[in-house]
């Protein structure tokens, strides 16, 4: 086992030969030069090779890769530069690099040498597992790549996917292995793993499936992730018509369809969180065209003799709708200080006191607009959006009325629906602890904080804080099969109100804990942002970059990921910001 003293001196030694790589390939240079330290990996070819990959990567296009390989890293790593070079266009210009040295190799079925690419299925590791027709490498694909250029689909080898990398790796000009690709009934296939380092201006970064892991986190960490998808998910996001592009497939290119106005009024409030934090005329224009789209889905509706508006999708008029509308403009109002949609907040807000019954509670959570008919669809998250919705317009008009409808629907929540629940049973609603968190500050009743810390104790006893074989999987919460990215995120935006509370009120220790609890969940779900080394292979990478994908191997972008993923991030960042005074 390596002492601190030796692992330092390692990566000391490793960190000279990559930034001399990185150099070389910014600069333009013939080739490396004299490197002088090796890439240590215990991994040989039946050759007694040693296998090394050269990615480069510009802002537009999907990276070019080299193959090296020698039973001299320094001459593999020349090789792939080489290879690299004899590809790289005239116009290329590179920004990053990253390293891949072969760790593991074996055949891609364990009963037979080749796959029949009819009937053959390949069992595979998303992100951990490359592709290499034949053994020796001559044309073999990162794990990386595997991915997206899509060369596994459902369990099946796509050779005409597979070409589509052809070129990227200076092999378009081997007949014999586009031949044997596009040609062949079966492949002799092989599966290897990489480890993998991530060069660019800031240094270099070893990366854990593709993408880099947090061992702590830092303030700018967090303004440099927010800023990441500012300049470029959130530019590029909204078309001109102010819609959303709802859900993308980055493999693909490929926009999934559908949509949902809720998470484009969501998606709206994050941008504006973002603009507050980051001024940006470029993102306030598109969060203005956001704005747009979303009131012409507004209509107007007769509710108890009253005349409002209320925003409707697909027929519905739903009170989430109304009430993240109003979150959203209550933003914008806030930080632009421009009232003009004061009056349609009030309508809006109108419509949502009239839903209530004698209970305090909103009678209903969906209504066909033409018809008028309320449906029995309940959503355990409409009420805490609504409670927000209506503090946040109190803020801005200071009219008593949306409190006393706040009010109504956060004691029934608590002394009735809530009444029963355990801790094993309460519902992590993000959306009633940042309702709760700003009722309290207007109306401070210690039902409110209490319920907040009762459901935050709940959230943090589900943490995921030991590795257990799942390094990634630390800080997420248990709740899923495999943890995703916007479960952790909504948690971490809920937890981030409560912490708000215990730390404002005097609950020290309780604000303690939930500190410790956010600073592991928000580490977690920074592996799911997009990046410029996780954006590498891609096609569309100004729409790729700084979204965060559905979950740690699947890379859906839907717009409500990033909101909330960048809502929590946000509120960390101001949490840190507001701790180090």
């Amino acid at each position: 086992m390596l002492t601190n003293q030796q692992t330092n001196e390692r990566l000391m030694k490793l960190n000279h030969t990559l930034q001399q790589i990185y150099y070389a390939a910014i600069n333009k240079n013939k080739s490396l030069g004299e490197i002088t330290d090796e890439i240590d990996t215990s991994f040989r070819t039946e050759d007694g090779e040693i296998v090394v990959f050269i990615s480069v990567a510009n802002a537009y296009s999907r990276a070019l890769v080299g193959m090296g390989k020698n039973s001299d890293s320094k001459v593999a790593l020349e090789y792939a530069y080489k290879q690299y070079k004899s590809n790289k266009p005239a116009n290329f210009k590179p920004i990053s690099v990253k390293i891949d040295v072969v760790t593991d190799m074996r055949p891609a079925k364990s009963s037979q040498k080749k796959v029949n690419l009819e009937k053959d299925t390949v069992l595979y590791k998303r992100g951990e597992d490359g592709i290499s027709i034949g053994p020796n490498f001559d044309a073999a694909f990162l794990p990386e790549e595997v991915e997206a250029y899509r060369m596994i689909v459902d369990q099946k080898i796509k050779p005409e996917n597979i070409f589509n990398a052809y070129e990227k790796h200076s092999l378009l000009s081997k007949n014999s292995l586009v031949k044997r690709l596009l040609t062949s009934q079966s492949l002799e296939l092989y599966k290897f793993q990489t480890q993998s380092y991530y060069i660019d201006e800031e240094g270099f970064t070893p990366l854990y499936r593709g993408h880099r892991m947090y061992s702590d986190l830092s303030k700018q960490d967090l303004r440099n992730a927010v800023a990441l998808t500012k300049n470029n998910y959130f530019k590029n996001v909204v078309n001109t018509k102010g819609k959303f592009i709802y859900s993308y497939l980055p493999q693909e290119n490929r926009n999934r369809g559908g949509y949902n106005i809720l998470r484009h009024a969501g998606t709206t409030y994050s941008m504006l969180e973002t603009y507050e934090l980051m001024p940006d005329e470029h993102l306030l224009n598109a969060s203005k065209r956001a704005i747009n789209y979303l009131l012409k889905k507004a209509k107007e509706l007769e509710i108890n003799g009253q005349k409002v508006q209320v925003i409707i999708e697909k027929d519905q008029a739903k009170l989430g709708g109304n009430a993240l509308a109003v979150v959203a403009l209550a933003k914008y109002t806030q930080v632009t200080k421009d009232k003009q949609y004061l009056p349609i907040m009030q309508s809006m807000a109108t419509w949502m006191r009239e839903l209530q019954d004698d209970n305090g509670r909103f009678a209903f959570h969906k209504q066909k607009y033409s018809t008028g008919e309320a449906t029995d669809f309940v959503s355990h998250y409409y009420p805490g959006e609504a409670i927000l919705a209506l503090v946040r317009l109190y803020q801005i008009d200071g009219n008593e009325q949306w409190l006393d409808v706040a009010e109504n629907e956060a004691n029934f929540l608590i002394t009735i629906r809530d009444k029963e629940a355990t801790s094993e049973t309460i519902a992590h609603d993000h959306w009633l602890l940042y309702g709760l968190n700003e009722l309290y500050r207007e109306r401070p009743k210690d039902i409110y904080i209490n319920h907040a810390f009762f459901i935050s104790r709940a959230i943090m006893q589900t943490q995921i804080l030991e590795d257990n074989g799942e390094p990634e999987w630390k800080g997420a919460f248990d709740t899923h099969r495999k943890p995703l990215s916007t479960p952790v995120a909504c948690r971490s935006e809920g937890l981030s109100a409560a912490y708000k509370l215990a730390v404002d009120h005097g609950y020290d220790e309780e604000a303690k804990q939930i500190k410790q609890a956010l600073h592991e969940s928000i580490k977690f779900q920074l592996q799911m942002q997009l990046r410029p080394e996780t954006t590498m292979y891609l096609e569309n990478k100004k729409l790729c970059l700084g979204a965060v994908h559905h979950g740690l191997t699947n890379y859906e972008l839907r717009n409500d990921y990033t909101q909330h993923n960048i809502s929590s991030f946000i509120a960390y960042h101001n949490i840190l910001s507001q701790d180090s005074k």
